[in-house]
Parts: C-alpha cells; structure tokens; sequence
C-alpha cells in the first residue's frame, strides 16, 4: 500500500517545526555547566523531530512511515530530557523551558497517535 502524506499538512510537523526554533533561540542564552554542548545536543534533537517527520511523509509505504516516526518520537523524547536538564542547572530560564516541553509532550503524544494510525491513502 502506497502512502501520500505530505509534511506540510501535518499540522503536528508545523508543531515540531516551531518547537525547533524555540529551542534554537533558547539555547543562545542557556548557561551553567556544560551550556554549550548540552545547547548543541538540545538543538539537534530538536531539529531531529521535525526532519524526521518530513521524511516519514517522504517515504511510499506505511511501515517506513511508521518507522522514521519512530525515530522522531525518540528525538523528541531525548529533546524532553535535554529540556529537563536545561530547567534543573539554568533556573533563570525554567518557566521558558517548562513552556516548550508542554509543546514537546504534545508532540510525543500526536506522533504515537500517527504510529499507531497513519493517514488513509489518498
């Protein structure tokens, strides 16, 4: 079975896409021990989300679907505990934090949802 999908109707992609850019913009501003590794990791597991699920909507069948959606749960999975980290050693910004690992949580949730039942074939 062919799968048509496409990333931009997704709207949990645009979710995930907008999640990555307040990532990105926190990061320049994180501090504590290790900032700027632990803002580099952040950053890419949360660019992780959103290509992932524009490539699950790239490939043809539903099980590779399912598969790099996979791989996007398990980024935004990693991206909620890089989150955590940040609030615990940067408190200055926790309430920000706490904000986008809302986003995060919802993400992760969606994306099992999707797994679980992929758009019909159109």
């Amino acid at each position: 079975m062919t799968l048509r999908a496409y990333a931009r109707r997704l709207w949990i992609h645009e979710v995930a896409v907008e999640v990555s850019v307040q990532v990105a913009r926190l990061s320049k501003k994180l501090s504590g021990p290790g900032a700027a590794p632990r803002a580099d990791q952040l950053v890419r597991a949360a660019l992780s989300v959103s290509s992932n699920i524009a490539e699950a909507c790239g490939r043809g069948s539903i099980p590779e679907f399912r598969r790099f959606l996979q791989y996007a749960r398990g980024s935004a999975q990693e991206t909620l505990t890089q989150l955590r980290v940040a609030a615990a050693l940067d408190p200055a910004h926790a309430r920000a934090i706490h904000e986008i690992e809302g986003r995060v949580a919802l993400v992760i949730k969606t994306l099992g949802r999707l797994i679980a039942h992929p758009p019909p074939d159109r």
